[in-house]
């Protein structure tokens, strides 16, 4: 395929949350996998895709993200050896795949590793940060990137992997160390994101100590992105901007303020707005964006000439497709064509070229 207009990039996509039922179940009764989850042990046979729906999918909005949450722990009972963590990654690079014509897929490695090694009998903690980052944070990433590199050379569709961490930042140590091996991978990575739900009065909070490690990681990878905006005002966004982030996740509480949107479009930082996202983990908080700006928060980010570009954020659980985002925003009256324009700025911005160069 060659780019000539039209091309339509997902710039915000979680591997975590891009396991579908089909592709969880496959995997299951590939590896055996009689977790309740996936196997009804009453009736001695797996589920349907359709009964793990209800499992693995978010049923109707709430202000309370645990709620989606849960959704993400489900579809992790999948993760019980490297093997079937491969399995599922190469399945949802596929998935992406057919789903758009270019995608950033993002890697929650830490989250990945500490649930591998949770099912496999192991107290994470108690494991040496080093043995964590080598015995099993690298394995799981060398995984993920030989399934990218397959379905890339398969399908010839532009896929990039960026590394989460998460700011729960559950133990230093463990970062550190992880951070450390992954500095030999950074040639096959695009950037860093800060995501991460976390409960109390901030939801959005940048640890002194998962900054510092940002800041050793970003010698070698420099494009960094920050979830704000979302599950707090637009305080977090600003908080966000003063690590010179080149994209925020979400942050469409960044219309809570005149300042915050016009430092937006001044250093030219793009948000990665999800729709069905927003519409499901902050349904209060968008309603109220929607009430004062007379619009959706998309269309007002675009009419205060700040970059955005579209995501598809978690498609499982969010029970949407980087397709229907699409179709969701033409609906709204985006300006689809600005739309298109930012994600190529942005892909170009973050790979060097054009997904599809002449």
């Amino acid at each position: 395929m060659r780019y000539k207009g039209g091309v339509e990039l997902d710039l915000h996509r979680h591997l975590e949350g891009s396991h579908s039922p089909s592709a969880l179940l496959a995997v299951a009764r590939r590896f055996a996998i009689h977790d309740p989850v996936f196997y009804d042990a009453r009736r001695g046979q797996f589920r349907t895709p359709e009964e793990l729906i209800a499992a693995v999918t978010m049923a109707r909005p709430s202000d309370d993200a645990t709620t989606f949450y849960r959704c993400i722990v489900q579809a992790r009972a999948a993760y019980v050896s490297i093997p079937a963590i491969g399995a599922l990654a190469r399945a949802a690079f596929r998935e992406a795949a057919l789903d758009t014509d270019g995608f950033e897929m993002r890697l929650s490695l830490f989250s990945m590793a500490r649930t591998l090694m949770e099912k496999l009998g192991l107290a994470w903690r108690e494991v040496h940060p080093v043995a964590f980052a080598e015995q099993y944070a690298r394995p799981i990433l060398l995984e993920v990137l030989a399934a990218r590199d397959e379905v890339r050379a398969e399908t010839r569709v532009p896929m990039i992997l960026r590394l989460g961490l998460s700011r729960t930042f559950e133990s230093e140590p463990h970062y550190r160390a992880l951070a450390e091996m992954v500095v030999e991978h950074a040639a096959e990575l695009v950037g860093l994101d800060v995501l991460g739900i976390v409960s109390g009065p901030d939801t959005e909070p940048l640890p002194e100590g998962l900054v510092a490690i940002l800041e050793r990681l970003r010698r070698h990878l420099p494009d960094l992105t920050i979830h704000a905006g979302e599950l707090a005002g637009h305080e977090s966004v600003d908080r966000a901007l003063a690590l010179e982030p080149r994209g925020i996740g979400h942050g469409v509480r960044s219309l809570e303020s005149a300042s915050t949107i016009e430092r937006l479009a001044r250093e030219g930082v793009t948000l990665e707005v999800c729709p069905t996202s927003n519409r499901l983990l902050i349904p209060s908080a968008l309603a109220a964006l929607e009430r004062t700006h007379g619009m959706t928060p998309l269309r007002a980010l675009q009419r205060a000439e700040v970059h955005c570009v579209l995501g598809s954020d978690d498609p499982t659980p969010m029970g949407t497709s980087f397709r229907a985002e699409l179709a969701l925003a033409r609906s709204l009256e985006v300006d689809m064509g600005r739309l298109e324009a930012d994600a190529l700025r942005r892909w170009v911005e973050i790979a060097g070229r054009e997904p599809y160069p002449a």
